[in-house]
């Protein structure tokens, strides 16, 4: 596992610097070898993560380093798969080295906290989902700072410095679009979790079902503003940030507070 989380932290490294080659130099931009390093990162990933969730024959180790790392994968994955449509490349040095973070944490600070998924297929739904759903809205978070950081420059009219940035109204379209498809996970998710989780509404899960309600309700809210009053700029922005806090105190917070204490 060593060996491989060591290799997943050098082509996230190698891909990073060449991604950042695309906004800083001038010279034609290649993406084959960038694209390379990064599937080969998240070749050794997977393999790291697989042998880290794999400890145990009759359970799964989904620590919240484990399922941080999982969310992680999922984040570079989908937005490695849409770079190239969406020209969303600047975006890409952020998540990997978020990734290559974990993958150095998994190294030095190993963690447990086993679940039997084994004979729970509802379960594993459910927590797909909610992956799923989460790293769909992370990474409209990540094109709500992009509009957030490019709005700004241009209200105090600073001239970029970065090649290749998508225009605004491209990173708006695609915010809204990511939105639209991890509001219907998210939904799935919570449905799946009162058809399956006998103890949905139990004390100790009430605030992750809580929090998650509230982020879907203010998703919700947010679209059908912007479809029918037209909310734009900011207030997206500062929604769609809300929510995706919400959801990481409802997936993390009270997980973090059982392994520390």
């Amino acid at each position: 596992m060593l060996i491989m989380a060591s290799l997943g932290v050098l082509f996230y490294l190698l891909a990073t610097g060449l991604v950042l080659r695309r906004f800083f130099s001038a010279q034609t931009f290649t993406p084959k070898p960038a694209l390379s390093m990064a599937w080969l990162a998240m070749a050794c990933h997977l393999a790291t993560l697989g042998m880290a969730i794999m400890q145990a024959q009759s359970a799964q180790n989904m620590s919240v380093l484990n399922v941080a790392s999982m969310i992680a994968l999922l984040i570079n994955l989908l937005l490695t798969s849409i770079c190239q449509r969406q020209n969303s490349w600047i975006l890409l040095p952020f998540a990997y080295v978020f990734s290559l973070v974990l993958l150095f944490s998994s190294m030095f600070m190993p963690s447990a906290y086993l679940t039997n998924l084994n004979s729970r297929p509802g379960l594993v739904l459910h927590i797909a989902l909610a992956l799923l759903s989460y790293a769909m809205m992370s990474i409209a978070s990540l094109f709500a700072l992009l509009q957030l950081y490019l709005n700004y420059q241009l209200k105090q009219r600073r001239k970029l410095n970065l090649q290749n940035v998508p225009p605004l109204l491209s990173i708006e379209k695609q915010l809204v679009r990511l939105l639209q498809t991890g509001g219907v996970l998210l939904t799935l998710s919570i449905s799946s979790g009162f058809i399956f989780l006998d103890n949905m509404l139990a004390p100790g899960n009430l605030d992750k079902a809580g929090l998650s309600v509230i982020a879907w309700c203010l998703y919700a809210t947010l679209l059908w503003g912007h479809y029918r009053r037209g909310w734009r700029g900011q207030r997206l922005v500062v929604m769609t940030l809300t929510g995706n806090v919400l959801l990481a105190l409802a997936y993390f917070g009270s997980r973090l507070l059982q392994q520390l204490y």
